[in-house]
């Protein structure tokens, strides 16, 4: 799906290491490393060219910093984690790091749902103050608790003709949502690359902040379900 939400022109570019397999034992083999290269376009469009084109895994160098507050940071960051986001909906590999604000050991939960990073830390000075849970009081600690309890299919959207159903399992239990009104709907479109706070119905994007549908970065505020494109399980199963 292309979103109907326009990427403001002058979004950074966002610099990235593609690969034809995800598996570090074939890494070494000529033709697996495809190189650099750079996000310049829509987020979905560009991810999808991608795996049109046989990029199976993605780095994505330095950290995805929620933490920041400036408003061309905040739309980096918000870039940066639509990309992870759309990277999970195609089933693609990515290899990058998470910074949240500080506060809430388990805020990580709310985005347990994409690729587990290879780091997970809070905004502090140092380890104690590391993102965590279950125990855990280390970036290693929180990420392998993550990748642990990853799959697919845990926080998802799929549209029908005039509605779309949340299936959220991030809680440990399905929670099943449609949104068939037609000012959800389209502030729903507004946030699926972000937006500015001023620039959406608050009360609307309030409801979707409840349901821990949508975070805010900075000034930003931006939609967490991947889209769905093709179910895990038989569908008699589902």
């Amino acid at each position: 799906m292309t979103s109907t939400f326009l990427e403001a022109p002058t979004a950074r570019p966002v610099a990235v290491h593609l690969h034809r397999d995800h598996d570090p034992a074939v890494a070494d083999i000529p033709g697996i490393d495809l190189g650099p290269a750079e996000m310049t376009g829509p987020v979905t469009d560009t991810v999808a060219g991608w795996l049109d084109a046989g990029v199976r895994k993605v780095a994505l160098p330095g950290v995805v910093d929620l933490t920041v507050a400036g408003p061309a940071e905040s739309a980096d960051a918000v870039r940066r984690l639509v990309l992870v986001r759309e990277l999970t909906s195609y089933a693609i590999e990515v290899d990058w790091s998470l910074r949240l604000p500080g506060g809430d050991d388990e805020l990580w939960r709310v985005y347990s749902h994409l690729r587990p990073p290879t780091r997970v830390e809070t905004a502090g000075d140092g380890a104690e103050d590391s993102a965590a849970g279950d125990g855990a009081r280390d970036p290693a600690a929180v990420a392998s608790v993550w990748r642990s309890a990853f799959y697919f299919d845990k926080c998802t959207y799929r549209r029908g003709p005039g509605f779309v159903q949340v299936r959220d399992r991030r809680a440990g239990q399905l929670n099943l949502l449609t949104i068939d009104d037609p000012a959800y709907l389209a502030v729903l479109a507004q946030l699926l690359d972000g937006a500015e706070v001023t620039a959406v119905d608050l009360d609307i994007a309030r409801d979707f902040g409840e349901e821990g549908l949508v975070t805010k970065v900075g000034d930003r505020l931006v939609w967490l379900p991947h889209r769905l494109r093709r179910w895990p399980l038989p569908s008699m199963v589902v």
